[in-house]
């Protein structure tokens, strides 16, 4: 462990600003749901009718997370966002550790840094330390932003259940970072089961409480902050299990280090074949031949979160029946679509469109980290042209997600359309459509950003964040009408709530055009980095 302190301010100097960010932006989501609290649940009568329906409903269970005492505003700030915010600090704790372990050592800066009195597990410690500095501080920021509006000692239950849920995920993407010689697949890997621990914890959630997958709600490290229960019973010995969880991921993660070589995964490499198939002559083979693996991840996350959501929409309106103020929930996440049917569809095409936008963004990124890492100088040594190489990877970005996008509306409907009217699924899968000129300016905007000014990579990321933070909560947090609409997709037609508009569809998909062309302009005139 020589030379730990270096490894620890070094990793801390790297990415200071990138675990800021993340803690200041999650940690402003509870005091903004609290003084929300008392226009969504009033302390009347009529309030608790409506907090015992909301947490009686599967679907709401389902997308929120268990309910416990939402009479109580720490609890319901646990139900509302508690959960969906702990998922977004698990996705900061494993690209955090992955960025200051795998990340480094795919750059060639850990050699560098081992060449000298630095023990073997040092970095990794550090890249550890850092994680769980970060938890700590998301943890105690998180109850002191909650104190004002829910004091009491359920804070500290809620302070401990972010910590140590957050920490939980240190530990994978510390396990992660050892499994692969890549950065991107120990991400894929990390952030896949995540994906996985959101999935069961929903199907979970949305199961009645007699029925055996309810247990399952127990095997999901992102479900036991909200099982203690802050402020409605406080268990605090649930956390244990993510506590015993991340010294067991820790600890791995060391041994797992102390068999592999510098530079190499846990399973070497294995050789390719002497020959390249003729698939691989071109640039456009070579970029699906990169990106298969992680296209594959995240088609099979999406298409399942799709599944998820077509089995809600076959209960969701009996559910919702008698209940005005879920229903209420539900309209104003679909942008005050009257017709509860439709706002829900909107609703959902509204989350999955972020998601599917984010899939777009990694897609392309590719092309950055191609160039970052000296492959693209050599691919442009050859025959290929610029355009042609930036087109092998912006067709992807392009493509792929659309008819993601396309298939996950489907999914939606389509329990509704078997059991009632088959139409629907044409509707929603038209909405879905008349999305995507969204997802096609976010994809221009990154390719203009690399063409041009590639060191502002994060600006397209930032617009992504916005369109979640929006779609995602920014009905029900009330914001105002001009942020609603400053996402590329507010403009766009809410189908199947409204009729179909040509006018922004065709505007924005022009925008993302010149965009696109913009992009490849400057793709073509600017050095290209080597290593």
């Amino acid at each position: 462990m020589s030379g730990f302190g270096v490894c620890l301010r070094a990793a801390a100097r790297g990415s200071r600003w990138f675990y800021l960010i993340w803690i200041l932006v999650l940690t402003s989501m509870f005091p903004t749901t609290a003084s929300q609290y008392r226009s969504i649940v009033s302390d009347d009568p009529a309030g608790r009718v409506a907090a015992e329906a909301l947490a009686a409903n599967p679907t709401m269970r389902a997308l929120l997370g268990p309910p416990f005492d939402l009479m109580n505003t720490g609890s319901f700030v646990m139900f509302r966002v508690g959960t969906f915010v702990l998922a977004m600090a698990a996705i900061m704790a494993v690209l955090g550790v992955i960025r200051g372990t795998r990340g480094e050592e795919e750059d060639g800066r850990l050699e560098l840094l081992r060449s000298g009195q630095i023990g073997r597990h040092a970095p990794l410690a550090a890249a550890i330390t850092l994680g769980l500095i970060a938890a700590s501080a998301y943890g105690v920021l998180s109850a002191a932003a909650l104190a004002g509006y829910a004091p009491g000692p359920g804070g500290l239950t809620f302070g401990l259940g972010m910590a140590l849920g957050t920490a939980v995920w240190v530990g994978v993407g510390a396990v992660a970072a050892q499994l692969s010689s890549s950065a991107r697949t120990a991400r894929q890997y990390g952030l896949s089961a995540l994906g996985a621990a959101f999935l069961v914890r929903a199907l979970a959630d949305g199961s009645p409480v007699d029925s055996p997958l309810r247990s399952l709600q127990w095997i999901s490290p992102v479900e036991w902050p909200a099982l203690a229960r802050p402020y409605a019973g406080d268990r605090l010995p649930v956390l244990l299990l993510p506590a015993l969880l991340t010294v067991a991921l820790l600890a791995l993660a060391v041994a797992l280090e102390s068999r592999r070589d510098l530079g190499a995964g846990l399973r070497p490499a294995a050789p390719g074949p002497a020959h390249a198939t003729p698939a691989l002559s071109s640039a456009a083979g070579l970029a699906w031949r990169l990106q298969r693996g992680s296209i594959g991840v995240w088609v099979v996350g999406l298409l399942v979160f799709g599944a998820v959501v077509g089995m809600l929409s076959s209960t969701f309106d009996t559910a919702l029946k008698d209940d005005a103020a879920v229903a209420e929930r539900i309209r104003a996440m679909g942008r005050g679509i009257a017709d509860l049917k439709s706002a829900f569809y909107v609703a959902m095409l509204g989350i999955i469109v972020t998601l599917v936008v984010a899939f777009a963004l990694q897609c392309l990124g590719r092309l950055r980290r191609e160039e970052l890492d000296g492959h693209a100088e050599v691919m442009l040594a050859t025959a290929t042209r610029r355009t042609a190489f930036a087109w092998s990877h912006l067709g992807l970005a392009l493509g792929v997600p659309s008819l993601v996008m396309a298939a996950c509306a489907a999914l939606c409907a389509l329990p509704q359309g078997v059991a009632e009217d088959v139409s629907i699924v044409g509707r929603v899968v038209g909405g879905g459509l008349a999305l995507l000129p969204g997802v096609w300016l976010v994809v221009g905007l990154a390719m203009t950003v690399v063409g041009w000014v590639p060191r502002l990579a994060v600006l397209p990321w930032l617009v992504v964040a916005w369109s979640m933070l929006v779609n995602w909560l920014g009905g029900i947090l009330k914001l105002p009408e001009a942020a609603l609409n400053a996402t590329p997709f507010a403009q766009l037609p809410k189908i199947p709530g409204e009729p179909m508009a040509w006018p922004p569809v065709l505007i924005e998909s022009l925008v993302a055009v010149l965009l696109v062309a913009l992009g490849l302009v400057g793709y073509r005139r600017r050095d290209i980095a080597g290593r």
